[in-house]
């Protein structure tokens, strides 16, 4: 056994440690150098002595946080949070089980595949996001606007599954290809999404910038 110490020694967890690593890891500092090992993980906090078990460190934490859970679900918010998923299941639930959106296609065959390769969870949410925005996008166009004057509000009244970035980049470049007015709307996400000239300079090459790959970095 090592030093011992007296006192209180503070330990941080690394950046995506789990609560088993830090837990042991505490306990072994605790019992060479004695004293008490004090950690925060998610707020919570946790204190190991020589004769603490890391089994015990895990299981308080884990009864902290389940009781901290309840407690935010008992409380307005997250009571009104719970509201919030429910409903968004539900509107996830009946965008999933609907046909797809109709909108002026030019590329048939493109849609055609682009439908028939993308039939697991994640593909066909995307393919379901495309139809649904391109035909909200139609119905502001029909009434006078612009591409670039309804995308980006069309874009977040279409996610009612609840995409990702990747997925938004996806239907950018699907509707690139297979909708009428796809070269507008790539011209205008590439110069939105923009960090610097990068935009521009898809546009130029016929590129589709995907924002969830975007990085800020010099030179």
């Amino acid at each position: 056994m090592g030093n011992h110490m007296e006192g209180t020694m503070r330990y941080e967890p690394g950046a995506g440690e789990s609560i088993t690593t830090t837990a042991a890891r505490m306990a072994a500092l605790a019992e060479e150098h004695g004293g008490t090992i004090e950690a925060s993980f998610n707020d919570i906090t946790l204190t190991a002595t020589a004769a603490s078990l890391a089994d015990d460190i895990v299981a308080y934490y884990r009864t902290e946080s389940d009781a901290r859970h309840k407690a935010w679900l008992a409380s307005p918010e997250g009571q009104e949070s719970e509201r919030r998923a429910k409903e968004h299941a539900v509107r996830a639930a009946v965008a999933a089980s609907r046909p797809l959106d109709t909108f002026a296609i030019r590329g048939a065959d493109a849609w055609r595949e682009t439908v028939e390769a993308n039939t697991d969870d994640y593909g066909s949410c995307a393919v379901r996001y495309a139809a649904r925005w391109a035909a909200m996008m139609e119905a502001r166009i029909a009434a006078g606007a612009a591409v670039a004057d309804c995308a980006a509000d069309a874009s977040h009244e279409a996610d009612v599954e609840g995409v990702t970035g990747f997925m938004y980049g996806c239907a950018v470049s699907i509707l690139a290809a297979v909708w009428e007015r796809g070269e507008e709307l790539r011209r205008w996400h590439n110069l939105k999404t923009q960090i610097g000239d990068e935009g521009a300079r898809a546009n130029a090459t016929g590129g589709v910038l995907n924002p969830a790959l975007l990085t800020i970095g010099n030179g």
